[in-house]
């Protein structure tokens, strides 16, 4: 578990600060190596607005002389880094828990207008799949879009490498239609991005391609972000973290940000992909709640079990409606339908209960079930698949998954319970057109 973490007028002496890249899941890339940053901490409290001063101290550091780790293809667990072995020392420390029978503060409910300050914003992602699925940062991105008060967005996924392109393009046409779907979309997504296909006059995406002989972990990564930064003409961004992102205290400190805001989505250290880097992900975790100037989440139940890990009272609750903008353009009108249509939207690789569900399409052969995600390694779709009511969509884009979802007449969510699940936002799934939709237990669909 992870150790306490300092307030802001209380950091000061000489402090490793660590921050670590999330690895994507084995299908997704290759996992790129984390940054390690050795920075001297400010002796007085740190400021809203990072000082010129301090970000020329960060940037005389040498952020990134980390042992080399060599990019490994998709598929496969990274070597342990030394950074990952000293973050397990403290990491090993028990959490700060509350007092038996002591009620929980109820978290600060924001709104996302005017929580973002200045014009500015640069925004690290944890994976490469925006654009695609409606995910948290594209509400975000989309409702930056329609704000005139802001004039740049720099958008920063996780690096990529060549083996990491080839192995989604070798899994988008060996595997059946279905499952291979999620990968066709992740490559056209990823090239498209790197042609600046996907920018507008306001939002640019980057992605950095790892050199063949490097692996991220360079002072090449570190010239480049910075570069980037210059050439949009962004100054004083508001800094937007979605950890674990590929990304650390000297880089963000050599940006000069205006804010620091870290959104938590999940709690990383769950996932069964993660387990070999929990350590990692923990400092991370610490790092950023610790240093950032507003701490937010979509989950009630992260905000609480993370207010008491990292002993921080002030995790604000931003719900993922909250994050509503003007749609762009209408979805599909549903087509006639003669049945009763029963939808999912999400993973299904993650946590299904998979015997409820079989159990209630059988109960409801007169009901037709649509399933909206991904299915690759899932063993409910490798049994569910040949059900004469079940169909899979596969994974959709966006405006595609909204003209689907539209056709439901109720949503079920048969997801088994455990910590992730608990700490998940109900409607953090596909798109964002859940709610309009209602949601049922598998029980109730008799009564339908």
């Amino acid at each position: 578990m992870a150790t306490k973490v300092p307030s802001k007028t209380a950091r000061s002496a000489k402090a490793k600060t660590t921050a670590h890249a999330k690895p994507l899941p084995p299908v997704a890339q290759p996992k790129a190596a984390p940054l390690k940053a050795k920075a001297k901490a400010v002796a007085k409290p740190v400021s809203k607005t990072v000082s010129a001063p301090l970000a020329k101290k960060a940037q005389r550091t040498k952020p990134l002389a980390t042992p080399a780790v060599a990019t490994k293809p998709a598929g496969k667990t990274a070597a342990k880094t030394v950074a990952a072995r000293s973050a397990a020392k403290g990491a090993r420390v028990k959490p700060k828990r509350s007092a038996p029978g002591k009620a929980a503060k109820p978290p600060k409910e924001l709104s996302p207008h005017g929580l973002v300050k200045g014009k500015h914003i640069v925004c690290f992602w944890k994976q490469n799949d925006l654009g695609l699925f409606g995910r948290r940062p594209d509400r975000w991105i989309a409702l930056w879009e329609q704000d005139p008060k802001v004039e740049k967005v720099l958008v920063f996924e996780t690096p990529m490498s060549h083996l990491g392109l080839e192995e989604w393009l070798k899994r988008a046409v060996t595997f059946d239609a279905t499952s291979g779907s999620e990968y066709r979309l992740l490559l056209d997504q990823a090239v498209a991005k790197l042609q600046g296909r996907c920018d507008t006059d306001k939002t640019t995406y980057k992605t950095y391609l790892t050199p063949a002989n490097k692996p991220a972990d360079n002072q090449d990564y570190l010239r480049w972000v910075l570069q980037q930064v210059k050439e949009q003409g962004i100054s004083a961004p508001t800094l937007v973290l979605w950890p674990a992102c590929f990304a650390n205290a000297a880089l963000v400190k050599a940006i000069k940000p205006k804010q620091i805001i870290t959104d938590l989505v999940d709690d990383q250290r769950l996932f069964p992909a993660n387990a070999k880097l929990v350590p990692t992900i923990t400092a991370q975790y610490q790092l950023w709640i610790g240093l950032s100037d507003v701490v937010l989440s979509n989950s009630l139940g992260l905000i609480e079990a993370f207010s008491q890990e990292f002993d921080h009272a002030d995790i604000a609750y931003l719900s993922n409606q909250a994050l509503a903008v003007i749609p762009a353009k209408k979805a599909a009108e549903p087509t006639a339908k003669k049945r009763k249509v029963v939808g999912f939207v999400g993973n299904m690789r993650e946590r299904m209960d998979t015997e409820a569900l079989l159990k209630a399409m059988a109960e409801n052969p007169d009901k037709d079930f649509w399933f909206v995600g991904q299915t690759h390694g899932s063993a409910f779709y490798a049994k569910a698949r040949n059900q004469p009511n079940a169909k899979f969509w596969g994974t959709l884009r966006q405006t595609e998954a909204e003209a689907v979802v539209a056709q439901f007449d109720v949503m079920v969510a048969p997801k088994a319970r455990d910590r992730l699940t608990d700490g998940a936002h109900p409607s953090e799934e596909h798109t964002g057109t859940n709610s309009a939709i209602p949601l049922i237990e598998l029980a109730a669909l008799k009564k339908l």
